[in-house]
């Protein structure tokens, strides 16, 4: 019997919590008499160290309030419906990414000018994260300040794609 807001907050913070499991078991696989398992400890340690890492970004780039609409990732394609505008851009198309003044949206724009604007609060919005990931030269970390950042007097840029894109 949770509390549905301590329930949402593990739920957030799940892939975080993961990690320390995995950091605590390692760490106690260190502690063991045998070199071998306490070499195997140490990497388990690594591993949940890493683990920890990337959940604790990715429970900060996901909004815990709900938004309007729901986004999808599907082989590259962002699609985002909302209950008054929606519409995709691919990965590969994408020229700019951008925060938008009030942190609360994502602002996309494909390279034939379709633009796009997502609340980060949508339902499923946090896959978002491993699709800005795959962006070549994004820098996860100037994105996560960019969050911490909001709100400022205008949109944060986040990401430019540098290279032309190659028509395949």
């Amino acid at each position: 019997m949770i509390r549905p807001e301590a329930r949402r907050m593990l739920h957030h913070w799940r892939d975080a919590l993961v990690g320390l499991l995995v950091l605590s078991l390692g760490a106690w696989l260190a502690t063991q008499p045998s070199a071998i398992v306490r070499g195997l400890g140490f990497l388990v340690a690594l591993t949940g160290l890493a683990l920890t890492i990337l959940g604790t970004r990715r429970a900060r780039f996901a909004v815990m309030a709900q938004g309007p609409g729901v986004v999808q990732v599907v082989e590259g394609q962002i699609t985002y419906w909302g209950p008054e505008a929606g519409g995709f851009i691919a990965l590969c198309e994408l020229e700019a990414l951008d925060l938008s003044a009030d942190g609360e949206a994502w602002r996309l724009r494909a390279a034939d000018g379709t633009r796009l604007d997502i609340p980060r609060g949508a339902r499923g919005a946090e896959v978002l994260f491993d699709a800005f990931a795959q962006l070549p030269g994004v820098d996860m970390a100037h994105l996560m300040r960019r969050i911490r950042a909001a709100p400022t007097p205008g949109d944060q840029p986040v990401w430019r794609r540098d290279e032309p894109m190659l028509l395949t």
